[in-house]
């Protein structure tokens, strides 16, 4: 993937010298939670496979960078993305978000985005409210950290 930047970010692929930080904020508890497919503990070497298979299958997925590793933005099956809670409050979520979605509907094709955050996750919510999405209902998904299926609140976005 191309590296795409705004005044304050660099979303870059991932590098193998990413996995310690990677794997560091994915197990902070508060984005974990928020995760379905991850489990804690995630260790560096679960960080390095995760950059490995991004990498061989060329999946759409950034790491987002202002100076160091911040968090994962991506649209690989949907638009999601998680950063480190340091950085929370800071329109870095949004930032990053458009440019992403510029990228998909300029230069991938994509003619609609979909994403699905879960339904507790409120800062998601206002996220995505910010960046065009609009809300399509309710599903439901199995979070394995949470090792129960949980409610979600599908989203979408179309280019105009």
């Amino acid at each position: 993937m191309p590296q795409l930047k705004s005044s304050r970010l660099v979303l870059r692929p991932f590098k193998m010298t990413d996995s310690p930080p990677l794997a560091r904020l994915t197990n902070d508890p508060l984005i974990l939670r928020n995760l379905l497919r991850t489990t804690y503990p995630f260790e560096p070497d679960d960080a390095r496979r995760l950059i490995r298979r991004i990498a061989e299958r060329r999946l759409p997925v950034w790491a987002v960078d202002d100076g160091r590793l911040v968090g994962l933005i991506g649209l690989s099956g949907e638009f999601g993305l998680w950063l480190d809670r340091r950085v929370w409050g800071k329109g870095y979520g949004e930032e990053a978000g458009r440019l992403v979605i510029d990228y998909a509907f300029q230069h991938m094709g994509i003619k609609t985005l979909h994403a699905n955050p879960l339904f507790d996750n409120r800062a998601s919510h206002r996220l995505m409210d910010k960046l065009g999405f609009v809300a399509t209902g309710r599903a439901t998904a199995l979070c394995r950290q949470r090792r129960k299926v949980v409610p979600l609140r599908p989203y979408r976005l179309d280019k105009e």
